[in-house]
C-alpha cells in the first residue's frame, strides 16, 4: 500500500520535531587569509637594516627605558583594563601586544583575560580557540585554589603567557557579569605578575565597573580621529565625576591608526596636551600592515614600530599601575 501524504497540523509538527535545525558553517579568520603579509613594506625593512647601526642615541635609551620598566618587579599582582567607546577601535591589538610584550620581558606570569560578553576578538588575536570564560570558574573557589587547580582552565601561550580566551556557548556557561568577575576573574590575578583584562565597548555598565574599581590602571583605546579624541575626553570626563575619579591619572589614551593616511590629519600632540590637562597621558599605535589583516598576530610579522609601541605601551601601563 503506497504511503500516503500525510497533511494537517499534526503531520506539521512532526516533521518540525523531527527536521534537524539548520547549522551555519564554522569560519576559522585565518583560514581567509591568502598570505600573512609583513607589517612593514620591503623597501621599509631595507632602508631599516640598512640605517641599523646608526639608531639614534636617545632611540636606543627610550627603548631601554621601557624595557627596565616592563621587568620592574611587583609586590602583588598589577591589573590592566584595556576599555574602548566602541567596537572596533582595537581593544584586543592592544591587548595582545602588551600581553606578548610582558611575558617576552618579564620573569613572573602573565594573564590575558577576556572579559568581552560578546563575541570578543581576544582568541582570534591572541591565535586560541574560545574556552572557558570567567563565568565557567564560578564553579571553582578560585580565592583558595591552588595555580594548579585553574591552570587545567586557561589557554596557556608560552613559558610565561596564559589565557582565559572566553565561551561563546552562552546557553550553556551564562552571561558574563560583574558577579563573576568579582568571584572568579578577580581573585584568579593573585596567580599572576600582570593581568590584562579586555574589556567590551564601553565603560558605563556593571560589569566595566566592576572592572575598572579593581584595576590599577586603564589603557583607554580609540581611533586617532577628532572624534576619537572627543569620544576619549568625554569618557574621562565621565570618569572624574564618578566615584572612579582616581583612575583618571592612571589612565593612558591609546590612539590607533587603521589606515596608511590614517594619521595625517590628526593632530596628536593637541590631543596630547588637551588630555593631559584632564590628567591623562596619550600613546600612538600607528598603522602596521600585519595588524590591519585583523587576524591573529604573529610577531614575526609585526613593523618595526608596531614592535616599538607595544614595548612603550606596556612600559607606560606597568608605570601608571604602580603609581600611588
Amino acid at each position: 500500500m503506497a504511503d500516503q501524504d500525510q497533511t494537517g497540523p499534526g503531520a506539521l509538527a512532526e516533521r518540525t520535531r523531527l527536521d534537524p535545525l539548520p547549522r551555519w558553517p564554522s569560519v576559522a579568520p585565518d583560514d581567509l587569509v591568502l598570505k600573512n603579509v609583513h607589517g612593514d613594506s620591503m623597501m621599509r625593512r631595507l632602508r631599516r637594516a640598512a640605517a641599523g647601526p646608526f639608531r639614534a642615541a636617545e632611540d636606543v635609551q627610550a627603548l631601554e627605558v621601557s624595557g627596565h620598566w616592563i621587568q620592574h618587579p611587583v609586590t602583588t599582582g598589577r591589573r590592566i583594563a584595556v576599555t574602548g567607546i566602541r567596537g572596533g577601535a582595537g581593544k584586543s591589538t592592544v591587548s595582545t601586544l602588551i600581553a606578548a610584550a610582558f611575558a617576552r620581558f618579564r620573569r613572573d606570569r602573565v594573564l590575558a583575560l577576556d572579559l568581552d560578553p560578546e563575541f570578543g576578538s581576544l582568541p582570534l588575536r591572541l591565535g586560541v580557540r574560545p574556552g572557558r570564560s570567567a563565568t565557567d570558574l564560578t564553579r571553582v573557589a578560585v580565592g583558595t585554589a591552588s595555580f594548579e587547580e585553574v591552570e587545567t582552565r586557561l589557554e596557556r601561550l608560552g613559558e610565561r603567557l596564559w589565557a582565559l580566551p572566553g565561551s561563546r556557548d552562552f546557553m550553556g556557561s551564562g552571561r558574563l557579569d560583574a558577579a563573576a568577575y568579582r568571584s572568579a576573574g578577580l581573585p584568579l590575578s593573585r596567580f599572576f605578575g600582570v593581568t590584562i583584562a579586555d574589556c567590551g565597548a564601553g565603560i558605563r555598565t556593571d560589569l566595566h565597573r566592576a572592572v575598572l574599581a579593581d584595576a590599577h590602571a586603564q589603557l583607554l583605546v580609540t581611533p586617532a580621529t577628532p572624534e576619537g579624541a572627543a569620544s576619549a575626553g568625554a569618557a574621562l570626563d565621565w570618569l572624574g565625576r564618578s566615584n572612579l575619579r582616581g583612575l583618571v591619572p592612571r589612565t593612558i589614551v591609546v590612539f590607533t591608526v587603521h589606515s596608511w593616511t590614517g594619521s595625517r590629519a590628526f593632530d596628536l600632540a593637541g590631543a596630547r596636551r588637551i588630555l593631559r590637562d584632564a590628567g591623562a597621558e596619550a600613546l600612538l599605535l600607528g598603522y602596521d600592515g600585519h595588524l590591519a589583516i585583523g587576524t591573529t598576530i604573529d610577531p614575526e610579522h609585526l613593523g618595526y614600530s608596531a614592535r616599538i609601541s607595544a614595548i612603550e605601551l606596556a612600559a607606560a601601563a606597568l608605570r601608571a599601575a604602580l603609581r600611588p
